[in-house]
């Protein structure tokens, strides 16, 4: 017999990474990231931790696998948005992130920044590549857009939290959000074109 972690490690089961990868996002959206264990895993799984261990060796590398997961949920979203104007697309997918995966979310934003730095250096480019589709933000060099939606962002990200949190007024609906959202960019990208001398 084999042992691992305290564990008696009986016959292996077969899982693919996908599911192991599933199982931790289920647990991560219900618990949080870091209550992800191989042993939490293996239980949900009903399996001892080999099959996972198998995949994985350890759990920092199945948290990497997690936030590639969570990354492409993310451009997901963003694709179902898909109305050409690219920051109600990014505010709408990110709010129904925040209000899907609040625990996720939170962690994303909260964390100490250690799981949304790997997030935001794989989402960045996808960002800015539907920014450059917009012709309101013809004019802009790379610099200038990645400054747009980071302001843009800030606010996003504050009243994303608040969405997750419950923390809007209770009559507050999505259109509401989406208003709110849009106006501020609008006033973003104003003030932008007005400091560049675009009109």
């Amino acid at each position: 017999m084999l042992f691992k972690d305290g564990d008696i490690l009986g016959p292996k089961t077969k899982f693919t990474r996908e599911q192991i990868i599933d199982a931790a996002f289920d647990i991560a959206n219900s618990e949080g990231i870091d209550s992800i264990t191989m042993r939490k895993i293996a239980e949900k799984m009903g399996s001892s931790v080999a099959p996972i261990y198998v995949n994985f060796k350890n759990v920092d590398e199945l948290n990497e696998a997690l936030i590639e997961k969570i990354i492409s949920i993310s451009r997901q979203l963003l694709l179902e948005e898909n109305t050409g104007n690219p920051f109600r697309d990014i505010g709408m997918a990110s709010l129904r992130f925040a209000m899907e995966y609040s625990v996720i979310f939170r962690d994303m934003v909260i964390k100490s920044g250690k799981y949304m730095q790997g997030y935001d250096e794989k989402i960045m480019p996808t960002l800015i590549e539907e920014m450059q589709k917009d012709p309101e933000l013809r004019g802009f060099t790379i610099d200038e857009l990645k400054t747009i939606l980071l302001k843009i962002r800030i606010f996003q990200f504050g009243l994303s939290m608040m969405a997750a949190n419950g923390l809007l007024p209770k009559d507050y609906s999505k259109q509401d959000m989406m208003d709110i959202l849009s106006s501020t960019a609008d006033d973003v990208i104003m003030s932008a074109k007005i400091r560049k001398g675009l009109r």
